[in-house]
């Protein structure tokens, strides 16, 4: 679904800003929000300051937001692609605030407002902040306290490159420190004149603490490969295009989707193992697989992350292409060297659903995974897939085709959180020991006409 919700996103977005649905209607908005999950050590960018007003050494920030009158432990984003809106939940998943911030909201001191195509960190900091990333053409990120919603800043993920049409599409922001974040760009600026900060197809550095570049990137074009045109004898070049990522120690591992400027061609699927201590990235390959862009943690497994695959196809959407280069792995890396520990290929069955997108890991055996409608017989089935076995056990089904979004699983409560937008609503269910069971739903923001596209567990 990721991949195809790109293309659908882009396809509006190009008609719209370049009227050239050919080459801009393709050009990848990036994966899906991540799944949550324990975050960083605690006091990134928080040292000395007090948890409504305080914030890097103690600075106030900006006040920008309304204040929460509770900590959030999830948030649920909503959008229609055009617009966005962010609603704050407690651990009880009650609303503490349907539309904390939207398209609608004037920050004070920001530069952007919300997008339409606007995601969270697979993991927020875990210091009482609240990181937001407006991916392509906005090319931002913004971090707030909590609760206050004051402001700590805004970076963008460019440069001044000179050339108005290129845009970086940031993916995610990876806390490493208290004063380092890597944010992997999606697109790789084609001009070969362009500035270091302004290349793209990278991890780009910020400073969380006081939200600046600090002019450090690490080039993932060692990643790069070329491909042959399906159904052409066509080669063509292949950029890694890094999407969600974790850390891993000294290391940041981020899923790559390894796809043409033209979106007409894919390199075998990757996972890029960067370390952060010498600045190098080498890929560790995922058989048999493409578009592995979505890399999520593993719960209690801090060494392991679950990638999603969903494959690629030219023309789009064609089904044998995709079934034969979706899937899901497993990744490890405790050792000084990634493995691959286990695969899970949609190919190995021919009757299997192709349930590879928008991965959530339960375990290190069984993951959530989406098998998108076709929009004539079939509609959105959201599966629980054990990995070891293939089996596939049907979780939700949604009545409409590309509505279920990002889930988020609390493995403290065993309960999961699947927005779906053809209900309008979060769906929740709870582990009983053997299945996943349904026991409510909750519509976010009732009064916008934003469906939920993503749900986050935060730190």
């Amino acid at each position: 679904m990721e991949r195809d919700l790109k293309i659908i996103l882009l396809a509006t977005l190009a008609l719209a800003i370049f009227g050239c649905a050919n080459e801009a209607g393709t050009s990848g908005a990036g994966g899906d929000g991540g799944s949550g999950g324990a975050g960083g050590d605690p006091g990134f960018g928080g040292e000395g300051g007090s948890p409504g007003s305080g914030g890097a050494a103690g600075a106030p920030g900006t006040p920008a937001l309304s204040p929460l009158e509770a900590m959030p432990r999830y948030a649920v984003v909503s959008s229609d692609f055009s617009s966005s809106s962010i609603a704050l939940l407690d651990a009880g998943f009650e609303v503490i605030d349907h539309s904390w911030l939207s398209s609608g909201t004037t920050y004070p001191g920001l530069v952007a407002t919300l997008s339409g195509d606007a995601v969270l960190p697979t993991r927020q900091a875990g210091d009482q902040t609240f990181a937001v990333v407006d991916r392509f053409l906005t090319d931002v990120v913004t971090r707030f306290f909590l609760p206050s919603g004051n402001l700590n800043g805004q970076v963008r993920t460019q440069g001044e490159s000179g050339d108005s049409g290129f845009s970086s599409n940031p993916q995610d922001l990876i806390f490493a420190g208290t004063d380092s974040a890597w944010i992997p760009r999606y697109e790789t600026n084609l001009n070969p004149t362009a500035p270091e900060d302004s290349r793209g197809n990278d991890l780009f550095e910020i400073d969380p603490t006081s939200m600046t570049a600090t002019g450090t990137r690490i080039d993932l074009s060692v990643l790069d490969t070329t491909a042959a045109v399906p159904g052409t004898e066509d080669e063509v070049q292949v950029f890694a295009r890094p999407s969600r990522g974790l850390l891993f120690g000294t290391r940041i591992a981020v899923g790559l989707d390894r796809i043409s400027a033209g979106f007409d061609a894919a390199g075998p699927g990757m996972v890029a193992i960067v370390d952060l201590e010498d600045q190098s990235a080498i890929g560790l390959e995922l058989e048999g697989l493409q578009s592995c862009g979505r890399l999520v943690p593993v719960p209690d497994e801090p060494a392991k992350a679950a990638v999603g695959c969903v494959g690629f196809s030219n023309p789009f959407n064609d089904e044998a292409q995709l079934r034969a280069s979706s899937g899901i792995a497993v990744i490890d890396l405790s050792g000084a060297d990634a493995v691959v520990e286990r695969i899970w290929r949609v190919a190995d069955d021919s009757e299997s659903p192709r349930a590879a997108s928008a991965v959530v890991a339960l375990d290190e055996n069984r993951v959530l995974a989406v098998a998108s409608g076709n929009f004539v017989d079939t509609t959105d089935t959201l599966y629980l897939v054990e990995l070891e076995t293939g089996a596939l056990q049907p979780v939700h089904v949604s009545d409409g085709s590309f509505t279920i979004g990002v889930s988020a699983w609390d493995a403290d409560s065993e309960m999961l959180f699947v927005p779906d937008a053809a209900a309008n609503a979060v769906i929740e269910l709870a582990w009983d020991g053997s299945e996943l069971v349904e026991i409510g739903s909750i519509e976010i923001a009732p009064g916008l006409p934003l469906p939920p596209t993503q749900v986050y567990l935060l730190n």
